[in-house]
């Protein structure tokens, strides 16, 4: 007859290096999943804002590139107005210097955070048109220009900007990710073929998490049932 298996103890676990990374690893997700799931978009900027770091090194001009960096400190910490009273008064002052396209990006996300949707629409489409050349900021700044366009219920210029967003996005993830908004901004501005041509090629492809999947599913479902002759 078998015995019960003995319930592992933490003391015992302690015993073995590997086993108690391994329970306090579970301890913590536990803990802090909620938290976890809270912030993970919070991550992800600081994963970006982290790389352009690295781009900033080197500039052309040490003064704007000294500038950008200490707004991006203030950015990170969530100083948004500060970012902004930094760089404002720089935009002609570095205009056209490789190492302020970042500046200027960074002060359109600021001003799109506080709520000033005018001066980041206008900082956002100088970016874009100055130095569009990055294709992970410049995709940035379009979505960027989108979500100030969908807030004004522009939804099919919104849709086509996250569209361009997409096609520019640095990883499979992300590209998705602005599919989907546009797609949705298709529906909105009743457009169901087009935004059935965004979707139906991601549920194809597969790939997507659960749910990813169910939120494409439940927007096809959606477009399919506005679509003529539906």
């Amino acid at each position: 007859m078998l015995k019960p298996r003995k319930k592992i103890t933490r003391k015992e676990l302690k015993r073995d290096p590997l086993m108690e990374f391994v329970y306090q690893a579970r301890q913590t997700w536990i803990e802090y999943r909620s938290v976890l799931s809270r912030y993970i978009g919070l991550v992800l900027v600081v994963v970006v804002l982290a790389v352009l770091v690295i781009r900033w090194r080197g500039g052309q001009n040490e003064k704007a590139a000294a500038a950008v960096g200490i707004a991006f400190i203030e950015f990170a910490q969530g100083n948004y107005h500060t970012v902004i009273a930094q760089l404002n008064g720089s935009v002609e002052e570095y205009s056209g210097l490789k190492s302020f396209g970042n500046g200027l990006f960074l002060l359109a996300r600021s001003e799109l955070m506080v709520g000033d949707t005018t001066g980041a629409e206008r900082h956002f489409r100088r970016y874009i048109d100055d130095y569009g050349k990055d294709r992970m900021i410049t995709a940035g700044a379009l979505a960027g220009l989108g979500i100030i366009i969908e807030g004004r219920r522009g939804y099919q210029e919104a849709a086509e900007l996250y569209l361009r967003a997409s096609k520019l996005a640095p990883t499979a993830g992300i590209e998705q990710r602005y599919a989907v908004f546009a797609g949705r901004g298709f529906i909105l501005a009743d457009q169901p073929q087009d935004a059935l041509k965004v979707l139906k090629p991601l549920l194809e492809a597969g790939g997507l998490d659960f749910r990813t999947k169910s939120e494409i599913q439940g927007l096809v479902a959606s477009a399919e049932a506005i679509a003529p002759g539906s």
